[in-house]
Formats: C-alpha cells, structure tokens, sequence
C-alpha cells in the first residue's frame, strides 16, 4: 500500500511522463525501435513499451516470438504474438495482446498489461 506522497508522487510522474511516452520511439531496451513499438495499458500506475522489429514483420517465423517489454518498477513483462499476429501488424491490423502475469515488486502486485499493437 503505498503513502499518500508515493501516491502523489508515482501519479504526478506518470501524467507528466505519458505524453513523452507515447511520443518516443523506445524499444525494450531503450533504444530505437527498428520496427512497430507499443505502449502498454495503465496498471498499477505504470505503462510498458513494446517493440516488434520490422524482421519479425517481414518474415514472421513459425513459431512466433515471445519479446519482453521494457523495465518499469524493476520489473519486465513477456508478450507473445504468434506468426498469424505479425503477419496482421505487418499488413496494417491491429493485434491486442495481453502480457505474461509478473510481479511488480515495488507495489507487491502480480498484474498483466494489453497492448493494441499496429503498424502505422
């Protein structure tokens, strides 16, 4: 349970840091996203972004790939898209997923975030 100042605190972060955000063409990793890059949905006070590389877009393996979401709140998420998802993103479709269920060890809380992945 968080104090009323982490709470203000986190709250005034996010609603500062979501424009930049939703802007920004970050990876997992931090860096350019060569590709498609998502943000995920609000869940305890935090987004994720995503990032599918233009590769996996354009040859879509078998098997599909699962890719970990960036780091927010000492924690990461894994998102799977199958090979049918990333032939849908890469011919313009939106595909919604929903991310693995981890534990955001700063808020004590096992959750999961939706990403609505296209390809603009």
């Amino acid at each position: 349970m968080f104090t009323r100042r982490e709470l203000l605190t986190r709250g005034t972060t996010l609603l500062l840091l979501v424009p930049i955000v939703g802007c920004s063409s970050s990876s997992s990793d931090g860096a350019s996203c060569d590709g498609v890059d998502s943000t995920s949905t609000v869940d305890t006070a935090h987004t994720h972004m995503l990032c599918v590389p233009t590769a996996d877009l354009t040859n879509p393996p078998a098997a599909g790939v699962i890719y970990t979401t960036s780091s927010e709140g000492m924690h990461t998420h894994k998102v799977t898209l199958s090979q049918a998802d990333l032939t849908a993103i890469n011919g313009g479709q939106t595909v919604n997923v929903t991310s693995s269920s981890d534990n955001d060890p700063i808020a004590n809380v096992i959750h999961s975030h939706g990403f609505a992945i296209k390809k603009m």
